[in-house]
């Protein structure tokens, strides 16, 4: 007989998950207290850390990089921009849209200061990443031992 591992919490967020998308939530659990918009949207964001660094990876397809904009103070990164459609829909009635339109912005705290003019981005393929670099005095140091 194998023991299965349940986890009630895990099964509640499933539920929470199916509900924000049966209710129309762009992204289940990522409604930030008092920055929900009317017309936002709120794009999936992968962030790495490494020893050199922090990678900042966002979804943003149908964008143009001029439309994004990036901050980077006090050890936190902002994602902020507006995604617009220009479509002819004279005579169309969309049976379902699930396609985001209008403003989004997305703030990180980072665990790390960042040396904000090394920090680069790049956007291909609908994902922007960007790289930002951890600031020189926060890296470890190797210190060798000498002999006497």
């Amino acid at each position: 007989m194998t023991l299965m591992n349940w986890d009630p919490w895990r099964d509640i967020a499933d539920m929470r998950t199916t509900f924000s998308r049966l209710f129309g939530e762009t992204t289940p659990g990522t409604a930030m207290a008092g920055h929900t918009v009317s017309g936002s949207w709120m794009m999936p964001v992968d962030i790495a850390e490494t020893a050199d660094g922090f990678v900042v990876k966002a979804e943003l397809p149908g964008m143009k990089p001029e439309d994004i904009e990036i901050t980077v103070a006090d050890n936190q990164v902002t994602l902020k921009g507006q995604r617009t459609e220009a479509r002819e829909d004279k005579g169309v009635n969309y049976i379902r849209s699930e396609r985001r339109l209008g403003s989004f912005y997305r703030s990180f705290a980072l665990s790390a200061p960042v040396d904000d003019a090394r920090v680069t981005a790049n956007y291909k393929d609908g994902v922007l990443e960007v790289h930002l670099p951890k600031s020189e005095a926060v890296k470890p140091r190797q210190i060798r031992v000498q002999s006497e």
